[in-house]
């Protein structure tokens, strides 16, 4: 197939991340074992920590290809775990939703709403307070126990 380049190209890139972005969803969410007991959560998950959970899914899909699998930056974008990086909730919500064109970040509020945008925040701030360790975090909850936020966090 010729649809043309580099038009063709920007197409067939287009649909290989839609179709990238859906499997890496689908392994996300998807028991690793394939035990059907992974399914059941045997202690609930508190919604703060079910947001950072989903925060780090949202991150997979959209951010880790610039940022990090852990958030430790790349040769793209910065280290958003870093000492320097200081964002409130309100600054990174506006960062992600509007972009910083001048630093070669896309706009993400046509795929991302303002929940979502936040759930990674709360990810990215798990991550760089060390209350959560790096790779996938445990959908159940940290050894599959409760998970109380740390003093200063919401509850939920």
């Amino acid at each position: 197939m010729n649809y043309g380049a580099p038009n063709g190209r920007r197409v067939w890139r287009g649909v290989t991340l839609i179709v990238w972005s859906v499997l890496v969803t689908l392994l996300a969410v998807s028991p690793v074992d394939g035990d059907s007991k992974a399914l059941a959560a045997p202690v609930p998950a508190t919604t703060v920590y079910r947001d950072v959970y989903n925060g780090w899914k949202w991150w997979h899909v959209y951010c880790y290809r610039c940022h990090g699998v852990n958030a430790i930056g790349g040769a793209l974008a910065p280290n958003l775990i870093s000492a320097n990086q200081k964002y409130t909730r309100a600054e990174f919500i506006k960062i992600v939703r509007e972009g910083r064109e001048d630093k070669g970040m896309q706009s993400w509020k046509a795929l991302l709403n303002d929940k979502q945008i936040g759930q990674i925040q709360l990810y990215v701030r798990a991550r760089k307070e060390k209350v959560l360790p790096a790779g996938r975090p445990d959908e159940l909850g940290p050894n599959k126990k409760e998970w109380v936020p740390p003093a200063g966090w919401p509850k939920g």
